[in-house]
This record gives structure tokens, C-alpha cells and sequence, in this order.
């Protein structure tokens, strides 16, 4: 276990290349940002076997090192993410320079846990609607955060349905690569 401060450049790929076996892999976020200021996410990385991947907390910065990260996990069937942030970046972080095999072979779900109610934070889901070509299942899950911090005090099953359908136009805006995706959306 390290801390974002402790982690030297060159011991994480070291120590990744040694997990490219594995079946499910859970990283923090500050992990791709470590491994793409080491270099070696185009160079001397392994190919991962990896069935299921789990993020931290993302931030939208690091897309392009997790994309990149994600062409070496071709296998990939699922994917989670623990909370999902539209720091302030400009829109080419959120444009593929190529699409990862994974999404175009293999990764059928994908969870988005903690969803705190901001439009932007749907970028990175529009992002795999996208490209995602036999994604069967989207899972976001709305943080009960944000009816807490609303200006309501007391919130209706309205509320949350309204919630919801505004969620949904808003992706049903997007062009989906996969004919065959649904999506659930959940409140927790």
C-alpha cells in the first residue's frame, strides 16, 4: 500500500508488470498518472489478462493515461468506477487518439458508483457509450448525496424519477456504439 506522495516513479511498473496476470485489478486513480509520467504506458508495458477492472475516484485528466492503460487490457469484460470528477480540463482529455481493443471486442459493463448528480460527470459515460461496440450494461448509481445537498429539505419518488428521466435524455442525446446497451440507474 502506497501513498500518492511515497510511490516512486520506478518501482510502479515494476511492480504492474508483475499483476498482468490477474483476473481483477483495482487501482487508485493517481496510479495512471504515475505510470504515464514514467513513460511506460508507451513503451515496456505488459499485456494484462484482466477480466474486471475497479477505479478509484477519477478525475476527467486522467482519461487519456486509463485509455492508454486500457489498450494493454484487451480482454477486458468490466469495469468499474468509484466516483467520477469533470475537473477543469479542456475537452481534448475526453478524445481517444484510438479506441482500446477492449471496447471494441469484450467489455460488456460498466458501473459508475456515486454518481453525484452533475451533468459533466456523464462525459466519461458518453465517452464509452461512444466507443463501447458490445457494452450490454451501464450501472450508475446516484449518490443520495445529491438530493441531501439540494435546496429540499424532503425529497419525493418524484423527485428521483424526475432525476432520473433528466439523466436519461441527456444520454439518450448521445450516439451509442452498441445497439444492445441498457441502462440502470439506481439510487443508494
Amino acid at each position: 500500500m502506497f501513498t500518492e506522495e511515497s510511490v516512486q516513479v520506478d518501482v510502479i511498473p515494476k511492480f504492474v508488470e508483475k499483476l498482468s496476470n490477474v483476473n481483477l485489478l483495482k487501482l487508485l486513480d493517481f496510479v495512471f498518472e504515475k505510470l504515464e509520467l514514467a513513460g511506460v504506458l508507451c513503451t515496456r508495458f505488459p499485456t494484462f489478462n484482466l477480466i474486471t477492472l475497479e477505479v478509484s475516484f477519477i478525475k476527467t485528466q486522467l482519461v487519456k493515461p486509463l485509455f492508454t492503460f486500457l489498450q494493454f487490457s484487451p480482454n477486458l469484460e468490466s469495469l468499474v468506477f468509484n466516483g467520477v470528477c469533470r475537473d477543469k480540463v479542456n475537452d481534448e482529455a475526453l478524445t481517444l487518439d484510438g479506441v482500446p481493443r477492449c471496447l471494441l471486442m469484450h467489455l460488456k459493463s460498466i458501473k459508475f458508483r456515486y454518481y453525484n448528480g452533475q451533468l459533466k460527470e456523464l462525459d466519461l459515460v458518453q465517452l464509452f457509450l461512444q466507443n463501447a461496440r458490445v457494452l450490454q450494461t451501464v450501472i450508475i448509481e446516484i449518490s443520495s448525496d445529491h438530493f441531501v445537498n439540494s435546496d429540499k429539505k424532503k425529497h419525493t419518488a418524484e423527485d428521483v424519477e424526475d432525476f432520473n428521466k433528466k439523466i436519461m435524455e441527456q444520454l439518450l442525446k448521445y450516439k451509442w456504439a452498441s445497439a444492445d446497451c441498457a441502462i440502470k440507474l439506481c439510487s443508494f
